[in-house]
């Protein structure tokens, strides 16, 4: 019998860890959906983002065998020493990171592979680092050291794991034409969760998840509510603080101008989809986002969308599922947002079952699993 080939993952935060979000879900998702065919091991740190102690019950600087994966959680004075002994006595097929800019689990790494010649096809997930809206916050830092990567050519030979066109586009403008790109959806794991919810005309429940910062742009949202105060429209919002600063000027903004707008709870993931199923639409007009595996499990659960057109998920009026709207036009999310508000039973009942079936229908036109697999292989 054929060994099964030993895949390397680098992210900074992984289970038990959710407050990162999507990559947490993707990587999870590949795992799952390919552990038949890979070992699997994954490097992370010991604690989940902006939480100040380790993990519970979870043994530190050593590998630990989960049910389908070997992971290690890694404190910050013990990291290099042990990527360095992983390097050297394991081979490994591929060497997958899920960050660009990350310092301890992309850069670092990076540089101890190179430096002890590393065998395996090494591969970066960007996960929606390039894009323009992304790229916009903390733009100086972030020129300042694409310009220095492309000059030393620190990430040459590197392929790239583009998850749509756009970001392949992304990343081409960033490094170049003949760069490797591997284009390959996200692996999506669908859970639908089908249910009936009252809508009546005039009501309307929002509800916006995500971290709490500003690639999120929960500010822009507020400001959109403000010129829509009726008495029954409400969002709730679940999520990880990321950024206390502007958490702070959202909440001053709420209160200022006492918007009917609650702040409920980071969400653990086995949580999601029941929470999202109890609201009419999700209001999410984020900067950027590469996939938006909320959005995924928003439509799953029925719950209709209002984004920005900053995601891969577009055309959302013709396909009566929801709306993408332009981030320079707030008129138009007031407008949209005031007709859902209006929307009687019927109408909002035809919204939630084609988010079922849209769901169902875009996430197995392609097989991403067969596809990562490949992208694996060596």
């Amino acid at each position: 019998m054929t060994a099964k080939p030993n895949i390397l993952i680098f992210i900074d935060w992984f289970l038990p860890g959710f407050k990162a979000g999507g990559p947490i879900k993707s990587v999870a998702n590949i795992v799952d959906s390919l552990n038949h065919r890979f070992n699997f091991f994954i490097i992370t740190s010991d604690r989940d983002i902006d939480d100040e102690k380790p993990y519970d019950n979870e043994p530190l600087n050593q590998w630990v065998n989960k049910s389908n994966y070997t992971i290690a959680y890694l404190t910050e004075k013990k990291r290099k020493e042990f990527i360095i002994q992983t390097i050297s006595n394991q081979k490994f097929t591929a060497i997958y990171f899920n960050s660009l800019f990350s310092k301890n689990y992309t850069l670092q790494p990076l540089r101890i592979l190179k430096k002890h010649k590393a065998n395996g096809k090494i591969i970066i997930a960007p996960r929606g680092m390039l894009g323009k809206g992304a790229l916009q916050i903390k733009s100086f830092k972030k020129k300042v050291f694409l310009t220095l990567v492309r000059i030393t050519g620190f990430y040459s030979g590197i392929s790239w794991h583009a998850t749509d066109k756009e970001e392949a586009q992304d990343i081409k403008r960033t490094f170049g034409k003949k760069t490797n790109i591997i284009l390959i959806p996200n692996i999506s794991i669908l859970n639908i969760n089908e249910k009936h919810i009252l809508k009546k005309e005039n009501e309307l429940k929002l509800v916006f998840f995500s971290r709490i910062s500003p690639k999120k742009n929960l500010f822009y949202t507020l400001q959109i509510l403000n010129n829509l105060k009726k008495s029954n429209l409400t969002m709730d919002i679940y999520g990880s603080i990321e950024d206390e600063n502007y958490w702070n000027k959202c909440s001053d903004y709420i209160d200022k101008n006492n918007l009917n707008i609650k702040y409920i709870k980071k969400l653990n993931p086995q949580e999601v989809q029941n929470t999202l199923n109890i609201y009419h639409f999700l209001f999410f007009p984020t900067h950027h986002e590469n996939y938006g595996h909320v959005i995924v499990e928003a439509l799953s659960s029925g719950c209709g969308l209002i984004l920005s057109t900053n995601t891969p998920w577009r055309h959302l009026d013709r396909n009566k599922i929801g709306w993408d709207i332009n981030l320079n036009k707030p008129e138009k999310f007031v407008e949209v947002i005031d007709h859902c508000y209006q929307m009687k039973q019927e109408e909002y009942d035809s919204y939630r079952k084609n988010c079922y079936q849209y769901v169902k229908n875009e996430t197995t036109k392609i097989d991403a699993i067969e596809l990562t697999g490949k992208m694996f292989s060596a």
